[in-house]
């Protein structure tokens, strides 16, 4: 008796250890980013990898047997029926409707592991708007981005040198935003040093951001105004397995905890800003620093964040 207990304990642990294989590396994210500039299809440079109707243009080689060498199109089209009542605070009541066309189109060219170019055509149209369309609305054609990118290191750490238009997104987007809500997006002319040492990754900028004229290619930097500062990010083990170690963490950040012996893990992110602007001489600069905690799947765990 006490040997068929035996076997019937010991089967499902043999079962699970010769099931147990090699981890296998995790498939590449296909993943479209607010920042289309952020995009990576060179992991398409494999065949077996091209699922997607639209891989044959997310992956176009440029030399016969260099993968880093390629070009990615690709692009959006928007359409958008908004109506707002007493729009004008209440002043002649009326309602008014429009209709928001976006359209944009990117070319992504990659010169070996360190040099690449981006361009991002945009246009966006306003039809039906009572008192015309805004600036926020229209935009008949422009460079949504245009910049050159240089850079050294691998992929644990480097460093890359933007010059040309570019988009900032950070954060929640509290402070630096892409404009993604509105019709036609924002940009800045100026230059941006990227760089990830170990766990760190670190962004610093000087930009000036673009006036928005409703014709063809006719926007231009706002010399009125400048934009700089520093953006960085520092991630930190993932998953802390001792409940011990989960409550002093929450205790150091004077958070309530609800744990239980059941809680698995936690994950931590923190990020920092630092930056200024120059309208017109007089520099100010404004921190922000926050501090990101997310529960998973942790029974007895209460999902709570704290910034």
């Amino acid at each position: 008796m006490v040997i068929l207990m035996f076997m019937s304990f010991a089967s499902p642990l043999a079962s699970q250890a010769q099931s147990v294989s090699t981890p296998e590396s995790p498939a590449p994210a296909r993943m479209y980013h607010l920042l289309r500039e952020d995009d990576d299809w060179s992991f398409l440079a494999d065949p077996a990898m091209r699922k997607d109707f639209w891989d044959p243009i997310k992956y176009i080689r440029l030399r016969s047997g260099r993968n880093y060498w390629f070009l990615s199109i690709g692009g959006e089209a928007r359409e958008v029926w908004e109506q707002l009542g007493n729009d004008n605070w209440g002043q002649q009541p009326f309602m008014n409707g429009y209709f928001n066309e976006r359209y944009m189109l990117y070319f992504d060219v990659h010169y070996g592991k360190h040099v690449r170019s981006f361009v991002e055509l945009k246009s966006g149209l306003n039809s039906y708007r009572i008192g015309g369309p805004r600036p926020i609305d229209e935009k008949k054609l422009d460079f949504q981005a245009a910049f050159f990118e240089v850079g050294t290191g691998d992929e644990r750490d480097w460093i890359k040198l933007r010059a040309g238009r570019q988009e900032l997104e950070y954060g929640s987007g509290r402070l630096i935003d892409v404009r993604e809500g509105p019709n036609v997006r924002l940009s800045f002319d100026g230059f941006m040093v990227k760089s990830k040492l170990n766990r760190w990754t670190v962004d610093g900028f000087a930009m000036r951001p673009e006036l928005d004229k409703p014709g063809f290619f006719d926007n231009e930097p706002n010399h009125q105004a400048s934009f700089w500062g520093a953006y960085a990010t520092r991630s930190l083990p993932k998953k802390c397995w001792s409940v011990a170690c989960l409550q002093e963490l929450c205790r150091s950040l004077c958070l309530p905890a609800g744990l239980s012996k059941s809680s698995r893990g936690l994950a931590w992110h923190s990020e920092s800003f630092l930056g200024g602007a120059l309208p017109p001489c007089l520099p100010f600069w404004f921190p922000r620093h926050s501090y990101h905690i997310h529960s998973g799947w942790l029974p007895g765990l209460r999902s709570f964040k704290a910034s």
